[in-house]
């Protein structure tokens, strides 16, 4: 006897529509970031993660900790330091199975990546219960308890880049026991799932694009990390030649060099990614001559500086996004 294909047809629609719901209840479950967020600039999340919770950059003081915590309303720590910018929130739910030890050796590695100094580190099993003294940053972020209660897990790192006026990151790393869920997370936060809480606290100049820089900040930043980015230096689109509005600037590194008399310097040009690569690192190489010259005019000898140009090569932000090419577009100092 043959048996038609066509008897099978509506068994087979059936088929297909249970795979498509499924399908479509598989992709409602991935992970899906807080609408409107954002990683910080230059800092790679765990590969997977979901950033959960998240307050954009506003200025606000944050009571930076640098020892255990002596109380946890309002927080105090044995050591700390009072400071004030940017404050942002980012809170990343790990993918499952991942466990907070890989999670901490994860920002412990973005750490040497972006030569960020580390001033203090916790690691699992020792003194200091930081979990409730972030109750301020899980009401900003909508968390409620999912970062307070696992003691036994958390690690804490605390670190600086090597600015002048420096940035400030706090990476703490937990795994969810215990306490209310926000009903929105309910879904997705579970016993023992792995979670990383990143406050940066940016310099409000940075973000305001407020370039001055002076002498002494160029000296402490040429004495930490070899190199200092410079954004009063000012220039036309596609041109080379230095703004009069950049004379603040180029005095300031003038008065470095006169009281430092053994110091040399690179000038180092950099641009963002706008534009073809080859014309990019022409016209850094332009820039970077042309402060020279200019500082030549304020008396500084042509033997105690070099030009050099890098182009897109060298960013310290992201392109993707105007706030991150302004960043990229500089000139440093580099210690000779």
């Amino acid at each position: 006897m043959t048996i038609r294909s066509e008897r099978f047809l509506p068994v087979s629609a059936r088929l297909l529509g249970a795979l498509c719901a499924i399908l479509l209840l598989a992709m409602s479950a991935e992970a899906q970031d807080v609408t409107g967020s954002k990683d910080p600039a230059g800092m790679k999340r765990y590969e997977g993660s979901e950033l959960i919770g998240y307050r954009a950059p506003k200025f606000d003081e944050y009571l930076l900790p640098l020892g255990s915590p002596t109380s946890m309303a309002p927080p105090a720590y044995a050591k700390s330091k009072q400071i004030e910018g940017l404050v942002s929130y980012y809170t990343y739910l790990a993918p499952e199975g991942r466990t907070p030890t890989e999670l901490f050796r994860n920002y412990k590695q973005e750490f040497q990546r972006l030569g960020i100094q580390t001033l203090y580190e916790k690691n699992a099993g020792q003194a200091g219960w930081f979990g409730p003294t972030l109750d301020k940053v899980a009401e900003d972020s909508d968390l409620k308890q999912i970062l307070a209660y696992d003691e036994a897990d958390e690690r804490i790192m605390v670190g600086k880049s090597k600015d002048a006026n420096p940035t400030y990151y706090v990476v703490f790393v937990t795994a969810y026991k215990d306490g209310v869920i926000p009903e929105r997370l309910q879904s997705k936060v579970h016993k023992d799932r792995a979670l990383a809480q990143l406050i940066v606290v940016t310099p409000e100049q940075m973000e305001k694009k407020m370039a001055f820089v002076n002498a002494d900040d160029m000296k402490q930043a040429l004495h930490e990390s070899g190199k200092i980015a410079l954004y009063g230096v000012y220039f036309d689109t596609d041109k080379d030649l230095v703004k009069s509005e950049s004379q603040p600037t180029l005095e300031e590194i003038s008065k470095l060099l006169k009281s430092e008399p053994s110091l040399r310097l690179h000038v180092v040009g950099h641009t963002d990614n706008q534009g073809k690569a080859e014309y990019n690192l022409d016209l850094s190489r332009r820039r970077a001559a042309n402060v020279v010259r200019e500082l030549a005019k304020l008396g500084i000898v042509a033997n105690r500086l070099d030009s050099f140009g890098c182009g897109l090569y060298s960013p310290v932000a992201p392109n993707g996004t105007e706030d991150g090419r302004a960043k990229n577009r500089r000139v440093e100092l580099v210690e000779w």
